[in-house]
């Protein structure tokens, strides 16, 4: 009787320390739940986050002219993309739907396209009559100035010349309408 006693108290003890630990378990679970949310719900930071002013560039367009940050003009979309890179195709449509149209035309759209070989220029050559194009490796003076981080990268400079807004994704983006 009394081995019998002591087995069912050892198998209650051996019961309640397992959820004492699964407890503790499901409390870290949802810890790491909520900062995985956190995360998540946070904009991934493509490039200068708002309220920077883009760095010191020296860069020449596809057609040969030679740009500064000085002659960025107000309210200005720019946008970073790089052959081969998935989601930049899928944004391509809309990008060139809100290049066109954009406040100002094509001064007031820079594309920036990163990489090397023929196929950045496929893609300077889609954006040709929409937009003010560059062509540049990731090491760039463009991707420099920017702070890029990743592909593609879409901002919208504001009338001081400040990263007004920053996105992933052209959609997200708050574009001023065309009058």
């Amino acid at each position: 009787m009394a081995l019998l006693t002591a087995a069912v108290v050892l198998v209650a003890a051996l019961g309640l320390l397992n959820l004492v630990l699964l407890l503790g378990v499901i409390r870290r679970l949802r810890e790491h739940t909520e900062l995985l949310n956190e995360r998540q719900s946070a904009p991934p930071e493509v490039m200068l986050e708002v309220g920077a002013i883009p760095g010191d560039f020296v860069s020449t367009t596809v057609d040969g002219r030679v740009r500064t940050r000085a002659d960025i003009p107000p309210m200005t979309l720019v946008a970073f993309l790089s052959p081969g890179c998935d989601h930049c195709e899928e944004q391509l449509p809309e990008l060139q739907q809100r290049a066109a149209e954009m406040p100002g035309g094509p001064e007031h759209v820079w594309v920036v396209v990163v990489g090397k070989g023929p196929e950045t220029q496929e893609y300077a050559d889609r954006f040709a009559a929409l937009a003010t194009v560059f062509v540049e490796p990731g090491t760039g003076p463009l991707p420099k100035a920017f702070a890029i981080k990743g592909f593609p990268a879409f901002g919208l400079l504001d009338q001081q010349g400040v990263v007004a807004s920053t996105a992933f994704g052209i959609a997200r983006l708050d574009l001023p309408v065309a009058r």
